[in-house]
């Protein structure tokens, strides 16, 4: 009757704890990496929010830097935001006429976009109607 375990059953056991323990901290990592891009995306959500003018000219083509839009008497606060550059592009996608007995009008659709170096782009439409 065997009272003990082998040397080669602990090694193997000791190898599968390995196996076990090294597939736990690889999920681990992941999981860390998709919490800290998470954060990053929604932080620069609120930058380009922070950005967003809606009474702006009908067709724009230029860098805004946030630093430049706000002025903060917090150092820290400028800090960051001196170095953020957003892109602003706003064009004419459509332009429709409407035209009847009673009223003639038309539609034109502007689409705004915002976008922080490739990473994030927000999309934003407006409308002006014009009688």
């Amino acid at each position: 009757m065997k009272k003990s375990f082998s040397l080669m059953e602990v090694i193997i056991a000791i190898i599968m704890l390995s196996v076990v323990m090294l597939t736990l901290l690889q999920v681990k990592s992941d999981n860390i990496f998709l919490v800290t891009k998470s954060k990053e995306k929604s932080v620069f959500q609120d930058y380009i929010q922070t950005a967003i003018n809606i009474n702006e000219k009908d067709n724009i083509n230029e860098n805004r830097y946030l630093g430049k839009l706000y002025t903060f008497k917090n150092d820290d606060i400028r800090r960051e935001l001196k170095d953020i550059k957003i892109k602003v592009k706003k064009e004419e996608v459509d332009t429709a006429s409407f035209k009847n007995d009673v009223v003639n009008f038309s539609i034109t659709t502007y689409e705004t976009s915002y976008s922080i170096e490739d990473d994030i782009k927000k999309n934003m439409y407006s409308f002006k109607i014009k009688l």
